[in-house]
């Protein structure tokens, strides 16, 4: 077979290629220890479903609770949270409730360590003895704007369906690589 030549092929416009969904353009940081209290603000006041149907549940077992935790304290970069109502910024002219859209594993894992279910190095919540700096711990709550439960799920579908998990061995593989590099 013969390869095309750059006179044969298609143009192409970078414009042309469709776009992902956009993540909202509302924006709020939330601080670590405030998590729980921002979330049951937004329960009552919007009615927000921190497990909608087309969610997974709750499937992170407590290890992989406790690693995130601990990447959170340690500086991290934590994936921001993503909300949908289909009237924010706007309740008088549209009803609906907000919903979460990502993030529930890693919002469950910050509730437990909270809540002293889960610990973190080691140690529960209530053992330690300062305070979470807020400027070094906080969260990006997102908040979009879709309108139908169709976009919704669509939106979900984008988010959730690029790249693939390590698995276990894959990471285990890396770990004796660097027990090799510490000899």
């Amino acid at each position: 077979m013969m390869a095309l030549t750059v006179m044969d092929r298609k143009k192409m416009k970078f414009i042309d290629i469709p776009q992902f969904t956009d993540a909202g353009h509302y924006r709020t940081d939330v601080s670590f220890d405030d998590v729980p209290r921002f979330i049951a603000r937004w329960e009552k006041e919007h009615s927000l479903e921190i497990n909608p149907d087309f969610q997974r549940g709750h499937v992170w077992q407590t290890d992989q609770k406790i690693a995130f935790v601990e990447y959170a304290l340690a500086g991290g970069r934590v994936q921001d949270f993503l909300f949908n109502h289909p009237a924010w910024m706007n309740f008088r002219k549209g009803r609906g409730h907000l919903v979460l859209v990502d993030g529930l594993q890693r919002l469950t894992a910050i509730t437990d360590f909270l809540e002293n279910k889960i610990p973190a190095y080691g140690h529960c919540f209530c053992d330690y003895t300062d305070k979470l700096p807020y400027s070094r711990y906080s969260f990006s709550f997102r908040v979009n704007a879709l309108k139908t439960r169709k976009e919704v799920l669509n939106w979900y579908i984008e988010i959730n369906s690029g790249g693939t998990p390590h698995t276990v061995a894959e990471l285990n593989k890396v770990r004796n690589l660097l027990v090799e590099e510490e000899k």
